[in-house]
């Protein structure tokens, strides 16, 4: 692995993006990448959360979310194991989908996984202080670190750290109305960071859809 930070340099970020966040963001090193994605990325939550706490109507995006529509208002055969894996499978085609799908594209020298990462982060952070939620919270929520007992945060840092560990898969750079093709990254070290990164990642999800699954089926029989 080189000593620069490549992924930035040689994967086309212009050279009037190449400020301090893209040195972090873009970092050869995911345990670089990740903590500049997640701080990046909570400010995106505070931000949104803030706002529909303060500006938009209780209820808002009740139901109304691709991912609220999915998962239903009832346990999956009244089983937290059947609804846990039924979370699971949204999960995992959001970030098959929405994460690691784009970051092939790179935008004026972004991964395309890091904007879907912010758009998500964004309904989250409304949908918690709206009060979007399946199961009401019983009113509008300001923002606090309650949010770190919520599934949905750790759903995120997820989605985080398999968008920061694929950067490298990038094989088109679009820069203006022109696109051209990226070589592979082939250094074993970048390689393994990726694949550690994207098997934590999954773990991650899988303990969040299971811990939310668990508190779906108490709040429903509350």
């Amino acid at each position: 692995m080189s000593s620069s930070h490549s992924l930035g340099r040689e994967r086309g970020l212009p050279a009037g993006r190449r400020g301090r966040p893209a040195r972090y963001l873009l970092h050869d090193d995911l345990l670089v990448r990740f903590p500049a994605l997640l701080v990046a990325d909570a400010a995106v939550l505070i931000a949104a959360w803030t706002m529909g706490y303060l500006l938009l109507p209780e209820g808002l995006l009740a139901g109304r979310t691709g991912a609220a529509i999915l998962a239903g208002r009832d346990l999956v055969g009244g089983s937290v194991a059947l609804e846990a894996a039924r979370l699971l499978v949204i999960n995992l085609a959001v970030v098959a989908c929405a994460i690691i799908a784009p970051n092939l594209i790179r935008q004026g020298g972004w991964p395309l996984g890091y904007s879907s990462l912010a758009v998500i982060t964004a309904v989250f952070g409304v949908t918690i202080g709206t009060n979007s939620f399946a199961v009401s919270l019983g009113g509008k929520v300001p923002p606090s670190l309650e949010v770190f007992g919520s599934s949905g945060l750790y759903e995120i840092a997820a989605y985080a750290l398999a968008a920061a560990s694929t950067v490298s898969i990038v094989r088109w750079q679009v820069v203006g109305s022109k696109a051209e093709r990226v070589p592979p990254v082939t250094d074993r070290g970048s390689i393994r960071q990726r694949n550690v990164g994207v098997a934590v990642a999954l773990v991650i999800l899988v303990l969040a859809c299971m811990f939310e699954a668990y508190r779906f089926s108490q709040a429903i029989s509350s």
